[in-house]
């Protein structure tokens, strides 16, 4: 698991808990039960050393130095290496891992040609790629996005946003599958959106966005952030687009 760079590690532990957990429930279903591993965006380090208490070598990245020091130190004794690691750059040995695992990384970048295709390199004859991701839905398919860039648009946050936009991107799971069957691998779990939704509470939901998705927003409007945020919200649940449309996709390699 990833952040777009705003998040601390604590913020993180502290709303993610729920996230952690459908991870491993992802791994859990590739079905391998040792080896080597390698977790793309390992966040704050949680699902890292919960494989490596399995019996799993894991190697790990995160684009923030921040969490890479987080997971160093939670994962002290461990068999784990981490580094600082953008995953629009990725570098991955080919064929070096029995599973590959990538958890709410997708969403947070624009191109993910890269990552996809080195990732499925890296998974050896047998192993499994395990992905999961928001914003996969089609992309004629309204989402809670569009709420939040119709608050932005207005004239009283317009122009203090203009050169802080919304990065987190849509990328659709047919065209995940798209790409991860013409880098070879067969899709053994389909598109499987899993059961998530938004807490329909606007201060509450907009505290979680203010923390997470909308820091950087929330840091350029200073004193006026949590008016911001909970207006966003409140849109959010005046049109019940509470669904993050959260993917799941299991990939291997035979």
């Amino acid at each position: 698991m990833t952040d777009p760079g705003t998040w601390t590690p604590e913020h993180y532990r502290r709303a993610n808990g729920r996230q952690f957990r459908t991870a491993i429930e992802a791994l859990e279903l590739a079905g391998l039960h040792s080896g080597r591993l390698a977790d793309v965006g390992c966040g704050s380090g949680e699902i890292t050393r919960e494989m490596a208490s399995r019996g799993y070598a894991v190697t790990a990245s995160d684009f923030s130095p921040a969490m890479v020091e987080a997971t160093r130190e939670l994962c002290a004794g461990l068999p784990v290496t981490v580094e600082v690691r953008d995953a629009r750059n990725l570098q991955l040995a080919p064929g070096a891992f029995d599973i590959v695992h990538c958890s709410w990384v997708l969403h947070w970048l624009d191109d993910i040609d890269h990552a996809l295709t080195e990732m499925a390199a890296a998974v050896a004859p047998g192993g499994a790629l395990v992905v999961q991701w928001s914003r996969a839905n089609p992309r004629n398919q309204p989402d809670p996005v569009i709420m939040l860039e119709a608050v932005m648009n207005r004239p009283r946050w317009r122009d203090r946003l203009a050169d802080t936009p919304f990065a987190m991107f849509q990328h659709p799971a047919d065209e995940v599958v798209a790409r991860l069957t013409a880098a070879g691998l067969a899709i053994e779990l389909p598109p499987t959106e899993l059961d998530a939704q938004f807490v329909a509470d606007p201060v509450a939901l907009g505290q979680i966005m203010k923390a997470a998705g909308l820091a950087e927003q929330a840091k350029k409007l200073g004193g006026d952030a949590d008016d911001f945020v909970t207006e966003v919200a409140t849109e959010m649940v005046k049109a019940n687009e509470l669904n993050p449309h959260n993917m799941r996709v299991i990939a291997r390699r035979c």
